[in-house]
């Protein structure tokens, strides 16, 4: 394990790849600590590399995309969030939008595991610009949108919180160097509980696979022995990294 953060560092690590939005002073509640020795943490793994830039990520679905996941060595350039196993292969998410498109993904990266009762949202040309602004620049304000978009203050508030809803902040965080574990979860069913251990929990998941995180390899080890208790068919592979790439908001006619 990587001795280059603290236990409770660890923590609002795995808080920052699971919540995306974290409220810092209520995590600060739960360690016995302050606010600002929590933000100090923070400012200090940006400083280290351990935790890259903040990146809005919306979901393909959001977008009016499908996708699925697959797992093999090759994970080719159309995925919108990859992970790398220690095994050396990968589980990515590839979108699509016709029948024709993913049948040729099956083609190439072979039997998918989809996403339960996925459906593209159709958005209005509003909707798309509100979110696209507030993707460039997540600090933007109701009254920018008012200004941007012609539309009234009660209007503009709820475009933002809409784009906030249907988005994630989130972080890269180098996973070897955080002294983190991550790993794929293979499984027949739902696995209850699961929710609040994964990567990006706005992010639908896929029937049969969680990508899950831990402060560290005992954690991970205790809540994978109880999954396994209620379901043995449960198989856990180590992840060594991970990237995300937003898909394209695109204008479209509706």
């Amino acid at each position: 394990m990587s001795s280059l953060l603290t236990y409770d560092e660890r923590v609002v690590l795995t808080s920052i790849l699971t919540e995306g939005r974290v409220n810092l002073s209520k995590l600060a509640r739960m360690l016995g600590r302050t606010r600002q020795v929590v933000f100090y943490w923070v400012r200090r793994m940006l400083e280290m590399g351990i935790l890259g830039p903040p990146q809005v990520y919306v979901r393909p679905d959001v977008v009016g995309l499908y996708y699925a996941y697959f797992r093999g060595r090759n994970p080719g350039d159309d995925y919108v969030l990859t992970f790398r196993t220690l095994e050396g292969d990968y589980i990515f998410a590839v979108p699509f939008k016709t029948p024709t498109e993913l049948q040729d993904l099956s083609m190439r990266y072979g039997t998918p595991m989809f996403v339960p009762n996925l459906k593209p949202l159709r958005l209005t040309p509003l909707k798309l610009r509100a979110l696209r602004m507030y993707v460039s620049n997540p600090q933007i304000s109701s009254s920018d949108l008012v200004e941007e978009l012609g539309v009234g203050q009660t209007a503009a508030r709820r475009l933002l919180k809409w784009a906030k809803d249907v988005s994630i902040v989130t972080y890269s965080v180098d996973l070897p160097r955080s002294g983190l574990f991550a790993a794929a979860l293979m499984a027949k069913a739902h696995i209850p509980g699961v929710a609040r251990h994964t990567f990006f929990r706005c992010y639908a998941k896929a029937v049969g696979f969680y990508g899950v995180v831990f402060p560290d390899v005992e954690k991970a080890s205790q809540y994978i022995e109880e999954v396994k208790k209620t379901d043995p068919s449960v198989s856990a592979t180590p992840l060594v990294s991970y990237q995300l790439r937003p898909p394209p908001i695109e204008e479209r006619p509706y």
